[in-house]
């Protein structure tokens, strides 16, 4: 069964079957020629099944990635057989199908000159999405407890912190629109609020390095000078009232839960 097993998936993600080259997969797969020919008899119905397949994963993709694949137009199908036949999804979520999709891709359309460059962006940038609306979030209503220096935060889990060469953000939602983005460095915070709606915060480079080293596990008091001085700026008290400003803006947004277990002791140099 085995072989039977392996002959549907290849006329599943390769290219449409006739009799004729169904009877040479079963061949390759040393399928049994009684099961050969229940197989030959029951094509058209398994190319059925093959649309069905097909189909599910095409239409789990256009609802991850419409812009991105408005934009691909015809090419779009071309990437989609290749995925299939060359790798096919490894993931029993449809949800997954999509990063697994741009993985494949992202080689490819570096290579490829009829792709925009910045293409892979939008595309990674409309994947979130539905990423960060699968992820936990607190209760509506939730408060975030007092943070101390010395001490780490908790963060929702529900956030993604992305950085983009082009502000591929800025793009109107209308799939008929090709407006190229701006070419500018972007910092992004994708996060999901307690509403439950998937949310985008740009962030300035002070307030990206104070984030990435929270998550990384530093104190508050910690990640706010290895930020400060990786922007060569020194730990004023306009920083820090700067930093206590994001994280209260954060703690509404539902970003900052509360304080994380007491780390090492801080004492700011100003």
């Amino acid at each position: 069964m085995p072989g039977v097993e392996r002959v549907v998936a290849e006329l599943t993600l390769g290219p449409p079957p006739d009799a004729e080259s169904l009877r040479a997969l079963c061949r390759v797969h040393e399928v049994s020629e009684e099961d050969s020919a229940a197989l030959v008899e029951t094509l058209p119905r398994l190319c059925v099944y093959r649309e069905l397949v097909r189909g599910n994963l095409q239409e789990a993709l256009r609802l991850s990635l419409p812009r991105t694949i408005a934009r691909l137009g015809t090419r779009f199908e071309e990437y989609f057989d290749r995925f299939l036949a060359e790798r096919a999804p490894r993931t029993h979520y449809l949800r997954d199908v999509t990063p697994e999709l741009l993985d494949y891709c992202a080689p490819l359309w570096e290579g490829d000159p009829h792709v925009p460059a910045y293409l892979l962006e939008l595309a990674q940038h409309e994947a979130l999405h539905i990423q960060v609306s699968a992820m936990p979030t607190p209760p509506l209503g939730h408060v975030a407890a007092g943070l101390a220096l010395d001490q780490g935060v908790t963060l929702s889990a529900a956030l993604r912190l992305v950085y983009y060469r082009n502000a591929v953000h800025e793009l109107p939602e209308d799939e008929a629109d090709r407006t190229a983005p701006t070419a500018r460095a972007v910092s992004l915070l994708v996060y999901r609020s307690p509403e439950h709606d998937v949310r985008y915060l740009e962030l300035s480079p002070l307030a990206r390095g104070i984030l990435e080293r929270l998550l990384g596990g530093e104190a508050l008091g910690a990640a706010v000078q290895g930020a400060a001085t990786a922007e060569g700026a020194a730990l004023t008290e306009t920083v820090l009232s700067g930093a206590a400003q994001l994280l209260a803006d954060l703690a509404e947004r539902g970003v900052v839960w509360g304080p994380a277990a007491k780390g090492p002791s801080f004492r700011p140099h100003l």
